[in-house]
């Protein structure tokens, strides 16, 4: 019962923020404002806090290495089996993206969390941070550039990951790390860095919207597959060919590779003008297919 404990948890979250719309208690434009919050206090409080405490491994990398490539891999296979399908070519950028990066914060806590304890959360922070977030940041504009005809200006990708108040977050962690910080000053920031799951996934339920399936059914279900299934069987693999240990570890960075859809890649996508449709409908129910995968991926990783 463990599993199901954080995804009904999600899912209550998402389907009050889903209700809020419908209620029109609150407007879907609003989603803007909780996930400004989210990315600008408490996000950059939460990981500053788990990052200036965590037990780092060295080994870790090499595990978040190996999600990245695992995610790449499926991203490739999807824009190829998309390709066969002749899907358009904005259809196959936004097919990568949202294969390629997951939901390894918002939706990676709660999950990881409720099956492994909370004393992974700083792991799971770093692996978003280098196999998600930063990837997302350098990469996405030359990505969306294959499917558009913006220019690339890279002092200017690289000015907004300086300013990028988790990128700030994260490196002042690290640094921090060098002087010891008296306990009372992480009281706030841990009060603010428990709201940042919580309405986060409110702000992705208020946004959510359904009727965006119909339109791209075919491409969605790849992109889900893809992402929640392909992907972490490509790292179960790649482990194995390395002759890894399954520890705890290894198994908690597998299920950050089997996340759905980055909520962010998700808002790129529509902000640059490419399949809108698909980004919707692989957030949507890219989280509500991973109530089966994960449960499913974590009964694996028990008997491997």
């Amino acid at each position: 019962m463990l599993i199901f404990n954080p995804l009904f948890t999600i899912f209550s979250l998402l389907f009050a923020g889903y209700i809020a719309k419908r209620s029109k208690v609150l407007r879907q434009k609003q989603s803007r404002m909780f996930l400004d919050f989210v990315i600008t206090f408490a996000l950059p409080c939460l990981i500053f806090d788990k990052i200036y405490h965590l037990n780092f491994e060295t080994s870790l990398l090499l595990l978040i290495g190996m999600g990245l490539i695992a995610c790449f891999i499926a991203g490739v296979f999807a824009v190829t089996l998309g390709y066969i399908l002749k899907f358009s070519k904005s259809t196959l950028v936004s097919i990568f993206l949202l294969t390629s990066f997951g939901n390894t914060l918002f939706v990676g806590v709660p999950v990881i969390a409720g099956i492994y304890g909370e004393r992974f959360i700083g792991e799971i922070i770093f692996y978003d941070s280098l196999a998600t977030a930063l990837p997302m940041l350098l990469l996405s504009p030359f990505i969306l550039a294959l499917g558009t005809y913006q220019k690339i200006n890279l002092w200017e990708n690289i000015k907004k990951i300086i300013r990028f108040p988790p990128f700030i977050a994260l490196a002042l962690g690290f640094l921090l790390r060098l002087f010891p910080i008296p306990d009372f000053i992480f009281s706030p920031i841990e009060i603010f860095g428990n709201t940042a799951t919580p309405i986060a996934l409110f702000a992705i339920g208020l946004s959510l919207s359904f009727n965006a399936i119909i339109t791209s059914y075919k491409s969605a279900i790849l992109v889900i597959f893809c992402k929640t299934l392909l992907a972490p069987f490509i790292f179960i693999l790649l482990v194995m060919i390395i002759d890894l240990e399954f520890n705890t570890i290894a198994k908690v960075t597998i299920l950050e590779s089997a996340m759905p859809t980055m909520t962010l890649a998700g808002a790129i996508i529509m902000k640059a003008k490419l399949d809108s449709n698909l980004a919707i409908s692989s957030i949507a129910f890219g989280i509500l297919f991973s109530l089966l995968t994960i449960p499913f991926l974590n009964y694996l990783l028990t008997i491997l």
